[in-house]
């Protein structure tokens, strides 16, 4: 373990992977909002902090690492996140066709026919809408990476300035014709953007030494997020919870409760993982 570490992106990743998680302890719970909007209201800011967050942590990381010929930095990058992308995806695939989750497969030879179709159209899995995002974010980092090193602070706080201009109207306006044909991607970009912009100015004030249990719920986030959708709904089921019939404080905790559990399950299966085999980093583990 090394002396000192960025200890504040530990934290930052352990709390998003955290409410990415609990995301979907709410949405698989089944609970009516409209019954309880005012929590819905409340796991609804998990949903709008959670992926921003990682977002902004890979801004931080990639946008201010020297820079590298494109060649590397795709190889290192795509082979980082898609190899345990596609050896995870295809667990989750195999766990969802024994339980039964597509009424189309019957065999063996359906199970292998379908997994890439469903596997290009996110039928698998849909939190894994988040990979076709950072695909896209790596594919312009090299070439948004040279030119934001060479912006000055104030160019980069217009940037940002901008960038928050054009949310603001987006939520406020979704109908405005000059946003009718950007997308998500450029929703995110910012983000990109304001993560390298704040290391950048403070990044160097949070080094510390490591809190061993931060830096393994870190380490295993990546991990944690291709795995941690097939332990939710068997919880449930294990516990006798539905969200349909459940008292409110069983409502309030259980989410919590369970997304706590799922990724302490996950986090020490990564560290089991990570002393068992030398390809570790091939799991999705730091």
């Amino acid at each position: 373990m090394s002396k000192e570490r960025y200890v504040l992106l530990d934290i930052l990743r352990a709390l998003a992977i955290l409410m990415v998680v609990t995301v979907h302890t709410w949405s698989l719970a089944h609970i009516d909002t409209d019954t309880y909007p005012v929590l819905s209201f409340v796991y609804a800011l998990f949903y709008r902090c959670g992926v921003p967050l990682f977002v902004m942590i890979s801004g931080a990381l990639q946008l201010s690492a020297p820079v590298r010929p494109l060649c590397d930095f795709y190889k290192q990058r795509y082979m980082r996140i898609l190899i345990p992308f596609l050896i995870w995806s295809a667990v989750v695939y195999m766990l969802s066709c024994l339980a039964g989750k597509y009424p189309d497969i019957h065999s063996l030879r359906d199970g292998a026919l379908y997994y890439i179709p469903f596997m290009l159209t996110n039928r698998i899995n849909e939190a894994y809408w988040f990979i076709g995002l950072i695909v896209a974010l790596y594919a312009i980092t090299p070439f948004i990476q040279r030119t934001l090193q060479a912006c000055s602070r104030k160019e980069l706080i217009g940037i940002c300035i901008v960038w928050l201009c054009y949310v603001l109207i987006r939520r406020l306006y979704p109908s405005f014709y000059l946003l009718e044909y950007t997308s998500r991607l450029t929703y995110f970009i910012g983000f990109y953007i304001l993560g390298y912009l704040l290391y950048r100015e403070w990044g160097g004030r949070w080094t510390a030494k490591p809190n061993t249990v931060l830096r393994a719920v870190s380490d295993c986030s990546y991990m944690t997020y291709l795995m941690h959708m097939v332990f939710i709904t068997p919880f449930y089921l294990l516990v006798g919870f539905s969200g349909t019939t459940a008292p409110l404080w069983l409502l309030i905790l259980m989410p919590i409760c369970t997304s706590v559990l799922v990724v302490t399950i996950c986090t020490c299966g990564g560290l089991i993982l990570k002393r068992m085999l030398p390809f570790y980093r091939f799991l999705g583990i730091n």
